[in-house]
This record gives structure tokens, C-alpha cells and sequence, in this order.
């Protein structure tokens, strides 16, 4: 018999059981979700309202497939619509045995071409904070948030395809089994004068939120004012039960830490955090979540005051078309 040659075309109906078991075995890093089944997939990118079939190229050899590539967009500022000139790649798997071989390769060549027909005017590999429409809560933990540099030669491989680096995500993580919260007079203060106010539905969110976290266990926090009612602080949690059968442990996300302007530098953004810690504790979560910005000193400020450590960076890379 001939040796197979690997052959490329778009998503059929039937794909999804081969892209699971691709997805399994490709060795995709502890911020993969593994061990689940196929209709999480369905659920988290093929029934997305902005899925687009022909933005989703598979690599086959026979009936096996080996790769895909997912292109897609990000969205408008205010999150209320795809921007189409704003083209991402959402995720690129190639099988173990078949990478080195340029299947990669020939995967973002079509995935770049179907941008471009689209009218996007660039396009990131991996997507940034709140970008990507897809895999989120399977990849990257709570938000798909670009790929792990140590788990594949990411920069090697889309140099000579003109891709730069461009933005880095932090994922950081607390071990709430481990150690004890900070104390400080001003946090003791705080507990004082401060209720934690849990709602089980986050209201007031975009269509893009919706899209992408609402398939997702979620949670409010608001740290208040006893007096006044007045909101020092904000900021939600999202469900991580599909990476239960990697890490072995219960966890969750928290995203959208925010103090308003005006009671910035007064401790109430750890306040907050400290505050979910304990209650999530108390509901035996162990571990804690949390993705920031490179760039965003404050933010890795608060997060390390409050126990948490970085566990991995995620990357991105981008050029126009």
C-alpha cells in the first residue's frame, strides 16, 4: 500500500470525534483541558453563534486527522459584535508525528488567506486577554489567552512566517491548601467596614462576555460599604470543573478585578481578593486562577500580595496582512 499523504480542506459535520482525539494527543501542556468528551467541544466552539465552518481548516491523512487551524475574529470595543478586520488565529494543533513536516505551516497559509477574504487588515496567532471567541475554559484556564512558548517552539516556527511577538499574558495560581492569608491593620479595617456581597448572575456584561463565559458557572463579588452601600471593589469567578480531570483538584478563575478611580492605592482590590479566597475556601475550592497583562504592573502587584504565583506565560504573535 501507498503511504498516505496528508491533505487539507475545511470542518465537515463529522469532524469533531477526530479533533478530540487530537486534541488528547497532541501533548498540548498543563493549560490544556484533557480527559473530557466530545460535547464540550461542541459546546465551547462548534454551537458558538459566530462559528464559521470554512474558518476551520483540518489536516487529514485518510480518515485520520493530524491538525487544524481555527481562524476567526475578535470583537468591537464596546463587545457587541465580531470586528472583521481584527483576525485571530484561535488555536493550532498539529499531531506530534506530523509537526516539522509543514503542516503547520500550510495551516496558517489557508487560515490567513480566509482572514484576508474576510477583509481582516492583521492577524494574531494565539489572541490576547479577552480576544478569543473560542476555548475558553479548555485552554489556558478560564480565557484562552494565547499559547505556552515551553510547550511548543512557537517562535521559531512563525518567524519565518513574519509573525512578531506580540502581547504576553501572566497566568498566576494560589493553592488555597497552602499558607495563610496576609494580615495588616488597614485589612482588619476593612473587614469592619466592608460587606462581600456574592451575586449568582453577572449582569450588566456584553454580548462578548455572554458568548464566551456563559456556558460557565459564574459569580459576582462586590465589596460595599456598610454605610452608604458604595462599591470599593468588583470583580467575578469562573467555573474551571472541566480541568478537573487534569489537575485533580477543584478551581475556578477570577477575572475583572476592579476599584473605581477614586479609592485606588487603598488596599480594597486585595481586600476583595483575600475576601474570595476565604469563601471559596470555604466551599473547598482549592486552587485560584488569575490571568493579567504582562504589562500590567499594578495588577501582578496585587495578585502577588495576595499568595498568588505565576505558573506559566502565555503568548501571541502578529502581523498585518
Amino acid at each position: 500500500m501507498e503511504d498516505l499523504v496528508v491533505e487539507f480542506r475545511t470542518f465537515h459535520n463529522a469532524d469533531p470525534p477526530e479533533i478530540l482525539k487530537l486534541w488528547h494527543a497532541s501533548n498540548l501542556g498543563p493549560s490544556a483541558a484533557e480527559g473530557f468528551p466530545c460535547d464540550i467541544f461542541e459546546l465551547f466552539v462548534f454551537s458558538q453563534p459566530f462559528f464559521d465552518r470554512n474558518g476551520f481548516f483540518v489536516a487529514h491523512e485518510g480518515d485520520r486527522i493530524v491538525g487544524f487551524v481555527h481562524a476567526a475574529f475578535s470583537c468591537t470595543k464596546d463587545g457587541t459584535a465580531l470586528n472583521i478586520t481584527d483576525g485571530v488565529i484561535s488555536a493550532l494543533v498539529v499531531h506530534p508525528e506530523f509537526r516539522r513536516q509543514g503542516v503547520g505551516t500550510q495551516l496558517v497559509v489557508l487560515a490567513e488567506h480566509y482572514l484576508a477574504d474576510k477583509g481582516a487588515a492583521s492577524v494574531e496567532v494565539g489572541a490576547g486577554l479577552d480576544r478569543n471567541g473560542f476555548y475558553n475554559g479548555i485552554y489556558g484556564g478560564h480565557q484562552a489567552s494565547g499559547f505556552a512558548n515551553e510547550i511548543a517552539p512557537w517562535t521559531e516556527f512563525l518567524t519565518p512566517l513574519k509573525f512578531r511577538p506580540g502581547s504576553s499574558t501572566r497566568i498566576l495560581h494560589r493553592d488555597l491548601t497552602m499558607g495563610r492569608d496576609p494580615v495588616s491593620a488597614r485589612l482588619i479595617r476593612h473587614r469592619r467596614r466592608m460587606n462581600l456581597v456574592i451575586t449568582d448572575r453577572v449582569a450588566d456584561m456584553p454580548w462578548w462576555w455572554h458568548v464566551r463565559f456563559g456556558q460557565l458557572d459564574a459569580l459576582k463579588f462586590e465589596l460595599q460599604e456598610r454605610q452608604g452601600k458604595s462599591v470599593a471593589a468588583s470583580g467575578q469567578i469562573i467555573g474551571l470543573d472541566v480541568y478537573v480531570p487534569k489537575w485533580g483538584v477543584r478551581a475556578v478563575g477570577m477575572k475583572d478585578v476592579w476599584v473605581p478611580e477614586e479609592v485606588r492605592r487603598h488596599g480594597y482590590g486585595l481586600s476583595l481578593v483575600l475576601e474570595i479566597c476565604r469563601r471559596l475556601r470555604e466551599q473547598s475550592i482549592q486552587v485560584i486562577e488569575a490571568q493579567i497583562d504582562a504589562d500590567n504592573a499594578a495588577a501582578y502587584e496585587l495578585f502577588t500580595d495576595a499568595k498568588f504565583e505565576q505558573v506559566q506565560e502565555l503568548v501571541t504573535f502578529r502581523r498585518e496582512l
